[in-house]
Formats: C-alpha cells, sequence, structure tokens
C-alpha cells in the first residue's frame, strides 16, 4: 500500500504593504521583503526576505499551487514555510485590502 504524502496550514501571521516593501508579521517578529527586490520576484527570481536592520533571514519565491501558473508567495524563513497567495498580495497592492494572511505549511 503506498501512502500518500499530505501537508496542512496554519495561520502564522499577516502581511501588509508598508514603506519598506511588503511587511510579514508572523508570531510577534516583522520581516520584509523590500521595494527593491519585489519585482524580481515577478521576472521569477527569488528575493530576500530580511529582518528590521536589513539582515537576511530567508528567501521568498514564487511558486506553483496544482498548475504550471504561479499561484503563491512561498518565503523561507528560519527552516519553516510560509505562504501568501497572489490573489492576496494584489489585494495589497491596489488598496483592496489592508492586511491578508500567512499560513505556515505543516508537511505530513
Amino acid at each position: 500500500m503506498r501512502q500518500k504524502v499530505s501537508g496542512s496550514y496554519t495561520r502564522a501571521g499577516t502581511a501588509r504593504r508598508c514603506g519598506r516593501g511588503l511587511a510579514l508579521e508572523i508570531a510577534g517578529v516583522e520581516y520584509y521583503i523590500t521595494p527593491e527586490d519585489l519585482p524580481s520576484l515577478m521576472s521569477e527570481r527569488p528575493a530576500d526576505v530580511v529582518n528590521g536592520m536589513g539582515d537576511k533571514e530567508g528567501s521568498a519565491w514564487l511558486s506553483p499551487v496544482i498548475q504550471q501558473k504561479k499561484q503563491e508567495l512561498t518565503a523561507l524563513i528560519q527552516n519553516r514555510l510560509y505562504v501568501l497567495s497572489l490573489k492576496d498580495i494584489s489585494r495589497l497592492q491596489y488598496g483592496i485590502r489592508n492586511i491578508v494572511k500567512i499560513h505556515e505549511y505543516n508537511h505530513g
């Protein structure tokens, strides 16, 4: 019998647009994807995730969920995977929402 690998998502924090780019608040700590790095994401290159001092804490990239189309932003911060949908990022960018949820991916 084959086992199916599954994962689950739990709420981990929030994301918002700010003067430093995209602010990710996770477990009371703020991380940022700087405005300079946001365009690199759209050209399918990874971006640095930095802390308030500008020190690198991880990486972020666009990744597909099921199809080849990029549908989410995935961030690897301190060996944990966090996910934010591109739909939510667009809502932040266009001012439709001020804050959106970040989920942590927990593999089975």
